[in-house]
């Protein structure tokens, strides 16, 4: 009887040892909170490991997970690929590791809406809101001729497709 007892504890103790598995859970965040319900049920996220591709549906709350995985380097994304841009996470999962993940997404550019309404969102006021420039600018100033104040904030030269239009001093918020 101690020789059975001790062969199942043998047996269940390496049992243990050798189930090391990883989970996942994460979060798809709706950057516009009316696109929730069009994103619950019908995105799939897809994680990448050891070369496999395994899949899931985000559910109602639009939350997702994996359970059961090796320790390995993993990478996670999301389809379709919404407004053109592709979001993708990667990572290392340990054994008996949990990993939570956040992606934000959007069905639609979340400026879209800004774009004839350059009311701050914050302050509510357009008194000190500017509209934001992209590309290369020059500015061309005459010797002993004073700098002007900038009309413009520079957003820069690489645009995503997605970008704010609008800046606000007062509430140093892009929009």
């Amino acid at each position: 009887m101690k020789k059975t007892f001790s062969i199942i504890l043998t047996f269940i103790g390496i049992s243990f040892c050798l189930a090391q598995n990883g989970v996942i859970k994460g979060k798809i965040i709706a950057e516009i909170p009316e696109e929730v319900e069009l994103i619950a049920g019908k995105t799939k996220v897809i994680l990448e490991i050891k070369g496999i591709e395994i899949s899931t549906i985000v559910d109602e709350n639009l939350n997702f997970s994996f359970y059961n995985l090796e320790s390995d380097s993993i990478r996670i994304r999301t389809e379709p690929d919404y407004y053109g841009r592709k979001r993708t996470g990667i990572g290392f999962i340990k054994p008996n590791d949990t990993i939570e993940f956040k992606i934000p997404l959007a069905l639609s550019c979340k400026y879209d809406q800004s774009k004839e309404n350059k009311t701050c969102p914050v302050c509510k006021k357009e008194d000190q809101v500017i509209p934001i420039s992209y590309g290369l600018i020059a500015e061309i100033t005459r010797k002993g001729e004073k700098k002007k104040e900038k009309e413009y904030k520079s957003g820069g030269c690489v645009t995503t497709g997605c970008d704010p239009n609008w800046y606000c001093k007062r509430d140093d918020i892009n929009f």
